[in-house]
């Protein structure tokens, strides 16, 4: 494909849906991924004096850099800091993304995925041409949740609270949305994934 048929795929779903699983399978097939939480670890250190003024030093580790798990301690259980710090990180993390588009539409590439669990609330669905929507089990994304993360049932709650926009009704502007089952034999997820990069001339 040309440069100007650059297919720009979302790649969205709840906390442990299993969204970079999917991502490594879009990468085994060649199409090359924005994983934009590791933008936000570059978009953190940023504005790392920002975040200071905001949250305290309480926030900054013992080598300088920001403390991810004592900020989201922070933000997860309050509606109002998580919204503050959306705001102060979302629009570096976004412009991120969309160099990272840019950069791939002029390498000729035929498709570009946003790996993103805040695709909508970050506006980045507006990039999208389509987007995959991963779902799994509110009982199967807990138990992976502990055996990733040591989550709790309090912080797994406090997790799903935060995400309550993160629903395929949300998406907007796109041509098409796909789900994606991530559960199940991984036949079953590899195949599904095989459809959607058909079904995309991919």
């Amino acid at each position: 494909m040309g440069a100007d048929a650059l297919i720009t795929i979302g790649l969205t779903g709840k906390y442990c849906a299993g969204k970079n699983y999917v991502a490594s399978l879009f990468e085994e097939r060649g199409i090359s991924v924005i994983d934009v939480d590791r933008l936000g670890h570059a978009a953190l250190e940023k504005s790392k004096d920002e975040l200071i003024a905001l949250f305290s030093r309480t926030i900054i580790t013992r080598e300088g850099t920001v403390d991810r798990k004592r900020l989201g301690d922070i933000v997860f259980s309050d509606s109002r800091a998580l919204a503050t710090l959306e705001g102060t990180i979302h629009p570096h993390m976004k412009q991120l993304c969309i160099e990272h588009i840019e950069q791939a539409r002029t390498t000729g590439a035929a498709g570009v995925v946003i790996n993103a669990a805040l695709l909508n609330r970050m506006q980045l669905d507006i990039l999208c041409d389509t987007v995959c929507f991963v779902k799994a089990p509110l009982l199967l994304r807990f138990m992976r949740a502990m055996r990733r993360d040591h989550a709790t049932v309090t912080s797994f709650i406090n997790m799903t609270k935060s995400q309550k926009d993160i629903t395929p009704l949300e998406i907007r502007g796109v041509q098409n949305l796909y789900i994606i089952k991530n559960w199940g034999h991984s036949s079953f997820i590899h195949r599904q994934v095989d459809e959607f990069c058909g079904s995309m001339g991919l």
